[in-house]
């Protein structure tokens, strides 16, 4: 019963996949839900057009798909990772009002002035690094607090590029307050933890967020999680999703939640 709930096609400015070949592969991994989940990111300049359109795509050819396969035993799931909503609040209401969604991912790519996937921190000075993370983790706080999505995703995004792609060390226990925090806003208000597992498969061989800071969610009351792959290509989907599984039950968590028409399921693990 494999759930990989974080997925992205050619509709993403990243992606490089057609939907149909997506919910093909989705079957014949043999997962028992899959979501697609395209970015709609609210600062990258692309116009409000360019998203409706690549959103609208995404979503329609996901549907036809799963109205012309209805025997399939896997979920196929209309999702859209909205990104720094708050950026542009009306443009972020006018996405979530778009389509019928089954699951609406929250996610943060910058510390407000650049997205993590861009920059070069080779050089960066390690109190730059730390302020940026400030600005960060206070950002995910402000969208947790908003809460119109139903999941957040992959809150040590950064750790992806300054730790796995550039070597450089960070300790989290001077952000831990901030961490907290957000943890729980989100235990407050029932947003689900999204456990992405992209980082397994990367430099960082970490799922985002690790073990650790799991155990510190469990251990101050959370235990709504998810599990996504954040696959852009065929071969990463479901990447390392029984790996997390076991690392969640060793943590203690027993179940595993998906969303259908924004309605939280519960899956055993």
């Amino acid at each position: 019963m494999l759930i990989d709930c974080h997925n992205h096609s050619l509709y993403s400015f990243d992606g490089q996949e057609k939907v149909a070949d997506l919910c093909k592969n989705a079957v014949k991994l043999g997962l028992s839900v899959f979501a697609l989940t395209d970015h709609c990111d609210m600062i990258d300049g692309i116009a409000p057009d360019a998203l409706i359109s690549h959103i609208t795509g995404s979503v329609n050819e996901l549907t036809a798909w799963r109205e012309s396969h209805r025997d399939t035993s896997c979920r196929m799931l209309i999702g859209i990772e909205l990104g720094d909503p708050l950026e542009n609040l009306p443009l972020a209401d006018e996405m979530l009002k778009l389509c019928p969604y089954d699951v609406i991912i929250g996610s943060i790519h910058t510390d407000g002035v650049t997205d993590y996937y861009f920059g070069d921190y080779s050089q960066t000075p390690e109190q730059e690094l730390n302020e940026s993370l400030v600005r960060y983790f206070n950002r995910l706080c402000e969208m947790a607090e908003w809460g119109q999505f139903d999941v957040l995703a992959h809150i040590t995004y950064p750790l992806r590029y300054i730790i796995g792609d550039y070597g450089r060390e960070i300790n989290l226990d001077r952000f831990q307050p901030l961490i907290d925090k957000l943890f729980y806003t989100i235990i407050r208000k029932g947003i689900v933890l999204e456990v992405n597992t992209s980082g397994l498969r990367q430099k960082i061989n970490a799922t985002l967020p690790d073990e650790e800071l799991l155990r510190r969610y469990y251990g101050l009351g959370g235990r709504l999680v998810t599990i996504g792959s954040d696959a852009h290509r065929l071969r990463d989907m479901a990447y390392g999703v029984e790996e997390t599984e076991e690392m969640l039950r060793r943590i203690g968590f027993n179940e595993v939640v998906w969303f259908e028409r924004r309605e939280m399921r519960k899956m055993p693990l």
